[in-house]
């Protein structure tokens, strides 16, 4: 996947969800390009908050093959991390590029209804 494909996620993104689209990073072995962040979103992280991410999910991208191999499952494609008040999705393009997405978890959960009951479960 490319900047420009990660471009047009975005693009679907806002499309989809609106306003409960938090932020989008692209990174490759050049660095990360913010490609979307919400006003509120980005008035909670610094430039080396955001450099911190970024790294993280690199470092993340980088375990891709061992996970591939650790797990008869297949290809990674992806990894989500729920958080109170966000999902946290990375989808793993190959070991050194990546694009991450957080949604505000309310959406992902109506979006997704199975995780929806799921979540529902855990809270009981």
């Amino acid at each position: 996947m490319s900047v420009a494909s990660s471009e047009a996620l975005t693009e679907f993104l806002q499309e989809q969800v609106g306003d409960y689209l938090r932020s989008v990073i692209y990174y490759d072995d050049d660095g990360g390009d913010i490609l979307y962040v919400r006003e509120d979103v980005a008035d909670q992280y610094t430039d080396d908050d955001i450099d911190e991410v970024v790294r993280d999910v690199r470092l993340e991208a980088v375990e891709k093959p061992h996970q591939e191999d650790l797990y008869s499952h297949g290809p990674l494609n992806y990894t989500v991390r729920s958080f109170e008040d966000a999902v946290e999705m990375h989808f793993l393009h190959d070991e050194t590029t990546g694009t991450a997405v957080a949604l505000d978890r309310e959406i992902f959960a109506s979006h997704n209804t199975f995780i929806w009951q799921f979540l529902d479960a855990i809270d009981n």
